[in-house]
């Protein structure tokens, strides 16, 4: 079981607890008109991003292999009355110097959006792969 406290403090920012760690997102805006910290949007791109990214990389056919490079981009497009996301696209970025990862595409295409929080926000993500091969002297 996952608990979190949120301890809103001033009307300025959170305090996330979590397992004797701490964040603080400050929730001021900046002179910019910006906010200072993360949004709550920004936040949920965050938590699939850090939970899709970990859950490929641990992945049966990817966890001893060597991985040059795993980035993801995640937009969140939104939708009105009410205000909500309405759905997710994650762009997942992956290279391998194993080849023969390669051959294996479908299924991890398939795995890059199966993590606890993916499935939790199932219908609303859609997930693609971008998986290469390059050389380990890159």
């Amino acid at each position: 079981m996952a608990i979190v406290t949120a301890d809103y403090q001033d009307r300025q920012r959170i305090v996330f607890e979590a397992r004797g760690r701490t964040f603080t997102n400050v929730r001021t805006l900046a002179d910019d008109g910006g906010p200072v910290d993360f949004t709550s949007t920004e936040l949920l791109l965050i938590a699939l991003g850090n939970c899709s990214l970990g859950s490929l990389l641990n992945h049966q056919l990817l966890k001893d292999v060597e991985v040059v490079r795993c980035a993801a981009t995640l937009e969140a497009r939104m939708g009105e009355f009410p205000v909500r996301v309405e759905h997710i696209d994650v762009a997942i970025e992956v290279e391998v110097t194993d080849e023969a990862v390669l051959g294996h595409y479908p299924a991890l295409e398939v795995d890059s959006c199966s993590c606890p929080t993916c499935n939790t926000l199932e219908g609303k993500v859609t997930s693609t792969l971008d998986l290469r091969g390059v050389s380990a002297t890159r």
